[in-house]
């Protein structure tokens, strides 16, 4: 049992209540790296997020669903917390070396965040803007912070027929 002090109007209270959840811990081999999965994981509390992934690999296959894109569930685990603002997902054509390295993704999309060490967010892998099957692509999730990208986190997936 915790004991809280609050000073509230000059006096000081003690509350007693529950103690306060621990941090779930996520172990190192984990971190900076990008799982997928093809359907979205049923509890994304992160104790949870860390047992289904950790025996898994960071590389998937993917399938094309009956809508004709690729559906994945991206899980990023972040050595560290990210800062307050947008999520940012840069994705490249595996196989494109000089796109990498100038840095030109085959797609690029940010997404609002509040900071964390684990990020979850659903993704589609269409045709029409420019994901091909069987080949493979490498994600990157991070922020751009004083115009600079951070990479928290990095996987890759393979699009299957």
């Amino acid at each position: 049992m915790l004991v809280r002090v609050a000073l509230t109007a000059g006096l000081l209270c003690l509350v007693a209540g529950p103690a306060l959840a621990k941090e779930a811990k996520v172990p190192g081999k984990l971190l900076g790296k990008v799982f997928f999965t093809a359907e979205k994981p049923k509890d994304v509390d992160v104790d949870s997020l860390v047992r289904q992934f950790e025996k898994g690999g960071v590389k998937v296959e993917l399938k094309r669903g009956k809508n004709k894109t690729w559906q994945a569930t991206a899980v990023a685990f972040f050595k560290k917390e990210s800062v307050q603002g947008p999520i940012t997902i840069w994705i490249y054509d595996k196989a494109d070396k000089q796109a990498i390295k100038a840095k030109e993704p085959t797609h690029e999309f940010s997404v609002e965040s509040q900071p964390k060490k684990v990020f979850v967010h659903d993704l589609d892998f269409d045709p029409d803007q420019g994901y091909n099957k069987d080949h493979t692509y490498l994600v990157h999730i991070g922020q751009i912070i004083q115009k600079k990208e951070k990479i928290y986190a990095t996987g890759e997936i393979t699009l299957k027929k």
